[in-house]
């Protein structure tokens, strides 16, 4: 798959999500499964950290033979943007078009930056090809996950 149906795809899935996920009550978003599980709204926090991470490792990838890029604390983050007290619908926008940035970064990510060696704190090297595919499955698995927590209820 080319990254540009990546780029395709990632604007066509949080295209489909928004609406879904504003129309989610507070009742659910803010429900807590368990003390060690998240809320639905901090599951969509920890995805806007995930993008901005990634925006970042994105960029800097192209503007070097390769990036090493540390790890993040997904909790520590969590904790430290308050997601469990944040405004539903704006954490929602904010979502959706911080993605709506990366899949135009994506894009025009040139071929030649492709295989440009990424390593992410102490995981194996990976190319900036498969850095930004596998964005976009981990927030898939994401909002699958939301999908079926909502349906449990």
């Amino acid at each position: 798959m080319t990254l540009s149906k990546t780029a395709d795809q990632l604007v066509d899935q949080v295209t489909r999500s928004r609406d879904w996920l504003l129309g989610l009550g507070e009742s659910i978003v803010r429900h807590k499964p368990s003390p060690d599980r998240w809320t639905i709204v901090e599951v969509v926090g920890h995805l806007v950290d995930s993008a901005s991470n990634n925006h970042q490792r994105f960029i800097r990838a192209q503007e070097s033979d390769s990036l090493v890029s540390p790890k993040y604390d997904q909790n520590s983050w969590a904790i430290k943007n308050a997601y469990a007290s944040a405004d539903w619908e704006s954490l929602i926008e904010l979502w959706f078009h911080y993605n709506l940035q990366l899949a135009r970064v994506i894009r025009r990510i040139p071929e030649e930056h492709l295989a440009t060696q990424c390593t992410i704190g102490d995981n194996d090297p990976c190319t900036l090809e498969w850095l930004a595919t596998d964005y976009f499955d981990h927030l898939v698995h994401h909002l699958k996950k939301i999908e079926e927590r909502v349906d449990g209820v």
